[in-house]
Protein backbone atom coordinates (compact mmCIF):
# COMPACT_ATOMS: atom_id res chain seq x y z
CA UNK A 1 0.00 0.00 0.00
CA UNK A 2 1.11 3.41 -1.02
CA UNK A 3 2.04 6.59 1.84
CA UNK A 4 -0.79 8.25 -0.10
CA UNK A 5 -3.49 5.51 0.19
CA UNK A 6 -2.62 5.45 3.78
CA UNK A 7 -3.19 9.00 4.41
CA UNK A 8 -6.31 8.51 2.32
CA UNK A 9 -7.67 5.44 4.28
CA UNK A 10 -7.39 7.48 7.30
CA UNK A 11 -9.01 10.30 6.60
CA UNK A 12 -12.24 8.50 4.96
CA UNK A 13 -11.93 6.63 8.36
CA UNK A 14 -11.83 9.65 10.40
CA UNK A 15 -14.44 11.43 8.50
CA UNK A 16 -16.91 8.41 9.04
CA UNK A 17 -16.48 8.84 12.97
CA UNK A 18 -16.95 12.17 13.56
CA UNK A 19 -20.27 11.31 11.07
CA UNK A 20 -21.42 8.28 12.73
CA UNK A 21 -19.07 7.11 15.74
CA UNK A 22 -21.07 4.47 16.87
CA UNK A 23 -21.04 3.06 13.91
CA UNK A 24 -17.38 2.53 14.27
CA UNK A 25 -15.28 0.07 16.34
CA UNK A 26 -12.44 2.21 16.99
CA UNK A 27 -11.11 6.01 16.36
CA UNK A 28 -8.61 4.53 14.62
CA UNK A 29 -8.33 2.22 11.47
CA UNK A 30 -7.38 -1.53 11.71
CA UNK A 31 -3.59 -2.14 11.92
CA UNK A 32 -1.52 -4.20 9.12
CA UNK A 33 -0.94 -6.54 12.14
CA UNK A 34 -4.58 -7.65 12.94
CA UNK A 35 -5.48 -7.50 9.61
CA UNK A 36 -2.47 -10.15 8.82
CA UNK A 37 -3.28 -12.32 12.15
CA UNK A 38 -7.37 -12.32 11.03
CA UNK A 39 -6.53 -13.41 7.55
CA UNK A 40 -4.28 -15.97 8.67
CA UNK A 41 -7.05 -17.55 11.06
CA UNK A 42 -9.16 -17.56 8.04
CA UNK A 43 -10.47 -20.91 6.37
CA UNK A 44 -10.35 -20.40 2.28
CA UNK A 45 -10.49 -23.46 -0.27
CA UNK A 46 -10.96 -23.00 -3.59
CA UNK A 47 -14.51 -22.64 -4.19
CA UNK A 48 -15.60 -20.64 -1.12
CA UNK A 49 -16.18 -17.70 -0.17
CA UNK A 50 -14.91 -15.32 3.07
CA UNK A 51 -17.25 -12.82 3.70
CA UNK A 52 -16.57 -9.27 5.52
CA UNK A 53 -19.07 -7.65 7.56
CA UNK A 54 -18.67 -4.31 8.64
CA UNK A 55 -15.44 -3.26 5.56
CA UNK A 56 -14.64 -0.34 7.40
CA UNK A 57 -11.88 1.53 5.20
CA UNK A 58 -10.53 -1.75 4.09
CA UNK A 59 -7.59 -2.96 6.38
CA UNK A 60 -8.88 -6.42 6.53
CA UNK A 61 -9.88 -6.65 3.01
CA UNK A 62 -6.34 -6.11 1.97
CA UNK A 63 -4.97 -8.44 4.33
CA UNK A 64 -7.52 -11.11 3.00
CA UNK A 65 -5.53 -9.96 -0.58
CA UNK A 66 -2.03 -9.94 0.53
CA UNK A 67 -2.63 -13.91 2.18
CA UNK A 68 -3.67 -14.90 -1.15
CA UNK A 69 -7.77 -15.10 -1.25
CA UNK A 70 -8.86 -14.17 -4.47
CA UNK A 71 -10.81 -10.96 -5.16
CA UNK A 72 -13.59 -12.57 -6.49
CA UNK A 73 -13.73 -14.91 -3.63
CA UNK A 74 -14.03 -11.87 -0.99
CA UNK A 75 -17.64 -10.49 0.05
CA UNK A 76 -17.52 -7.31 1.69
CA UNK A 77 -20.42 -6.17 3.50
CA UNK A 78 -21.15 -2.53 4.42
CA UNK A 79 -23.73 0.28 5.41
CA UNK A 80 -22.37 2.91 5.39
CA UNK A 81 -22.78 4.62 2.06
CA UNK A 82 -19.82 6.84 2.30
CA UNK A 83 -17.80 3.29 3.44
CA UNK A 84 -19.28 1.27 0.88
CA UNK A 85 -18.35 4.13 -2.06
CA UNK A 86 -15.24 4.06 -1.07
CA UNK A 87 -14.43 -0.11 -0.74
CA UNK A 88 -15.96 -0.22 -4.22
CA UNK A 89 -13.25 1.95 -5.44
CA UNK A 90 -10.46 0.89 -3.51
CA UNK A 91 -10.85 -3.08 -4.38
CA UNK A 92 -12.02 -3.15 -8.20
CA UNK A 93 -12.71 -7.19 -9.02
CA UNK A 94 -13.97 -7.65 -4.89
CA UNK A 95 -17.50 -7.63 -4.53
CA UNK A 96 -18.20 -5.06 -2.15
CA UNK A 97 -22.26 -5.09 -1.50
CA UNK A 98 -23.80 -2.08 0.68
CA UNK A 99 -26.17 -3.49 2.71
CA UNK A 100 -27.29 -4.64 6.50
CA UNK A 101 -25.48 -7.28 7.91
CA UNK A 102 -28.28 -9.00 9.78
CA UNK A 103 -29.85 -9.80 6.18
CA UNK A 104 -26.69 -11.74 5.25
CA UNK A 105 -28.91 -14.48 3.83
CA UNK A 106 -30.60 -12.24 1.69
CA UNK A 107 -27.96 -10.57 0.32
CA UNK A 108 -26.05 -13.99 -0.38
CA UNK A 109 -29.46 -15.25 -2.75
CA UNK A 110 -29.90 -11.98 -4.41
CA UNK A 111 -26.09 -12.53 -5.46
CA UNK A 112 -25.73 -15.77 -5.64
CA UNK A 113 -23.10 -16.53 -3.42
CA UNK A 114 -21.99 -20.20 -3.07
CA UNK A 115 -20.41 -22.04 0.20
CA UNK A 116 -18.99 -19.68 2.70
CA UNK A 117 -15.84 -20.60 4.72
CA UNK A 118 -15.51 -17.85 6.96
CA UNK A 119 -17.52 -14.60 7.84
CA UNK A 120 -15.46 -12.36 9.47
CA UNK A 121 -16.93 -9.48 11.50
CA UNK A 122 -15.44 -5.94 12.27
CA UNK A 123 -18.63 -4.37 13.60
CA UNK A 124 -18.71 -2.95 16.68
CA UNK A 125 -21.28 -5.55 18.69
CA UNK A 126 -19.74 -5.28 22.31
CA UNK A 127 -22.62 -2.72 24.02
CA UNK A 128 -25.12 -3.83 21.42
CA UNK A 129 -28.43 -5.04 21.59
CA UNK A 130 -28.75 -8.60 22.54
CA UNK A 131 -30.81 -9.42 19.33
CA UNK A 132 -28.40 -7.82 17.41
CA UNK A 133 -25.76 -9.85 18.54
CA UNK A 134 -27.83 -12.43 17.72
CA UNK A 135 -28.97 -11.89 14.23
CA UNK A 136 -25.45 -11.32 13.53
CA UNK A 137 -24.40 -14.56 14.82
CA UNK A 138 -27.35 -16.59 13.15
CA UNK A 139 -26.68 -14.96 9.86
CA UNK A 140 -23.55 -16.05 9.93
CA UNK A 141 -23.89 -19.51 10.82
CA UNK A 142 -26.27 -20.33 8.25
CA UNK A 143 -24.45 -18.82 5.60
CA UNK A 144 -21.61 -21.17 6.53
CA UNK A 145 -23.28 -24.15 6.83
CA UNK A 146 -21.81 -26.95 9.20
CA UNK A 147 -17.92 -26.36 8.49
CA UNK A 148 -16.82 -22.97 8.75
CA UNK A 149 -16.73 -20.38 11.55
CA UNK A 150 -17.07 -16.82 12.25
CA UNK A 151 -13.96 -14.23 13.61
CA UNK A 152 -15.17 -11.56 15.28
CA UNK A 153 -12.56 -8.98 16.16
CA UNK A 154 -12.68 -6.38 19.06
CA UNK A 155 -10.62 -4.17 22.14
CA UNK A 156 -12.27 -6.04 24.69
CA UNK A 157 -10.64 -8.86 26.51
CA UNK A 158 -13.46 -10.77 26.44
CA UNK A 159 -15.82 -12.56 24.03
CA UNK A 160 -17.52 -9.66 22.22
CA UNK A 161 -20.33 -11.68 21.66
CA UNK A 162 -22.17 -13.92 25.01
CA UNK A 163 -21.73 -17.49 23.08
CA UNK A 164 -23.37 -19.37 25.47
CA UNK A 165 -26.88 -17.58 25.39
CA UNK A 166 -26.60 -17.85 21.14
CA UNK A 167 -25.39 -21.33 20.89
CA UNK A 168 -22.25 -21.10 19.67
CA UNK A 169 -18.48 -21.79 21.14
CA UNK A 170 -16.08 -19.43 21.31
CA UNK A 171 -12.02 -19.24 21.55
CA UNK A 172 -9.51 -16.31 21.75
CA UNK A 173 -8.16 -17.06 18.40
CA UNK A 174 -5.85 -14.45 18.40
CA UNK A 175 -4.02 -11.72 20.55
CA UNK A 176 -2.87 -8.40 18.57
CA UNK A 177 -0.67 -6.29 20.51
CA UNK A 178 0.06 -4.02 17.40
CA UNK A 179 -3.36 -2.60 16.86
CA UNK A 180 -4.22 0.63 18.78
CA UNK A 181 -6.25 -0.40 20.95
CA UNK A 182 -4.49 -4.17 21.07
CA UNK A 183 -7.72 -6.20 19.26
CA UNK A 184 -8.64 -9.98 20.26
CA UNK A 185 -9.66 -12.13 17.66
CA UNK A 186 -12.36 -14.04 18.97
CA UNK A 187 -13.70 -17.76 16.78
CA UNK A 188 -17.01 -18.76 16.97
CA UNK A 189 -18.77 -22.51 15.54
CA UNK A 190 -21.28 -24.53 16.77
Amino acid sequence: MQPGSLIREGEVFFRQWLRSPKSMGSVFPSSRSLARAIAGQVAWQPGTYVVELGGGTGAITQGLIERGIPRENIIVIELETHLFEYLRDRFPGTRVIQGDATRLDEILAHHDIGEVSTVISGLPVVGMPFEFQQAIVRQAMSAMKDKGFMLQYSYSPVSAIPAAKLGVKSKLAKFVLWNFPPAHVWKYHR
